[in-house]
């Protein structure tokens, strides 16, 4: 008898083991993706590295206000020899996220330093299995 009920335990673990392992995500959602690369974005530009903010810009960005990605890295880096970038805040606070499908929006964004605040607008997609920065808008 005391076997039979080791062997019902046993049973029992495994079944619950399986279970657990057939419902465990099989990684970060998109919504847990976009906002590892939002906070990404946020330390490449507080640190000044154009370098690694390129990586999150997709070669297909395309903005109204400042161009294609190459026009928003330029930008940027005018913007920084200018010394707007200096002290520069990012507040995401208020920020929604949204993931429909292979696109994202994350609005508003506010950055303030020595320039005054913006709000701005931006747009995403999932290229190549990897979220990139399509569009920003103020």
């Amino acid at each position: 008898m005391k076997k039979f009920s080791v062997l019902c335990v046993m049973i029992g673990v495994v079944a619950l083991l399986a279970a657990g392992c057939a419902t465990t995500a099989k990684g970060p959602s998109d919504q847990e993706m976009v906002s590892k690369r939002i906070q990404e974005g946020v330390a490449a530009i507080k640190a000044k590295n154009f370098d690694t903010f390129k990586n999150l810009v997709s070669p297909n960005f395309d903005s109204g206000v400042v161009g294609n990605r190459e026009d928003l890295l330029e930008y940027l880096k005018n913007a920084n020899d200018a010394g707007f970038l200096d002290g520069i805040e990012i507040d995401l606070a208020e920020a929604k996220t949204v993931v429909t499908g292979d696109k994202a929006t994350v609005s508003p964004v506010t950055a303030s330093g020595s320039f005054g605040s913006l709000t701005l607008f931006f747009e995403g997609a999932k290229e190549k299995g990897v979220w990139m920065v399509t569009s920003v808008s103020p």
